[in-house]
């Protein structure tokens, strides 16, 4: 997978408010006109969506759950990544954030914890200064989801619209409320890319490899 790293690690993101970025994109990924919504159409996977452009360091990122299909095991993934998503080759994008682009690219994600945010919930999470990716559901605690998180330089959220979570939208921090928290409260391919930054070339590969867990539509053996 051909992707452009950001070396940079003083520069500044601007403030306008978060999007999806409009071309690279999961090929079962369908957004609005305003690129703040973000709906899986078929299968259990190829949902991954970027940030527009890079987020600050305990900047959060505020979604809400739209849409989940029943049947699937897991789901929505979140984290950043030092990939900047407009020199992405969109034809080599990974099915998976989890596993396949964290293994071949800086990407740094985590699964939300299983029954933890249901549909109409705000979602926010961030990254911050000692590279710990925090999560919050409505008004509930803050939880870690992971660390080493590595902060020297630009980095864009992702986010894996995958297996139950059908649909999400991207809000801005001025438009969301505070409603009461239940959880948490009290084959291989790979395209050369030349870094302009460095010279040097990074080439990204990854395998489609079956989940037998994840992959099956529990009672019915669909695999879509």
């Amino acid at each position: 997978m051909g992707a452009q790293l950001c070396f940079e690690a003083n520069a500044k993101a601007p403030r306008e408010a978060l999007r999806f970025h409009a071309e690279t994109k999961g090929a079962q990924v369908r957004l609005d006109t305003r690129g703040c919504t973000a709906h899986r159409r078929a299968t259990f996977h190829d949902g991954i969506v970027f940030s527009q452009r890079p987020v600050r360091l305990g900047e959060p990122v505020v979604l809400r759950l739209l849409r989940e299909e029943s049947g699937w095991c897991g789901g929505l993934r979140v984290g950043f990544t030092r990939l900047d998503p407009a020199c992405v080759s969109v034809p080599s994008l990974p099915p998976f954030v989890c596993p396949d682009l964290e293994e071949q690219s800086p990407t740094w994600a985590a699964v939300l914890p299983e029954g933890c945010a249901l549909v109409g919930d705000v979602v926010r999470f961030w990254v911050d200064r000692r590279g710990r990716l925090f999560a919050k559901v409505n008004a509930g605690c803050r939880f870690l989801l992971r660390e080493g998180v590595p902060v020297g330089a630009p980095l864009w959220a992702v986010m894996d619209v995958y297996g139950t979570t059908k649909a999400i939208e991207l809000l801005g921090e001025a438009t969301v409320g505070t409603p009461q928290g239940r959880w948490g409260d009290g084959g291989s391919r790979g395209t050369p890319h030349r870094s302009r930054a460095t010279g040097r070339t990074f080439t990204f590969s990854y395998s489609v490899r079956p989940c037998p867990v994840l992959a099956v539509k529990m009672g019915t053996g669909d695999t879509r």
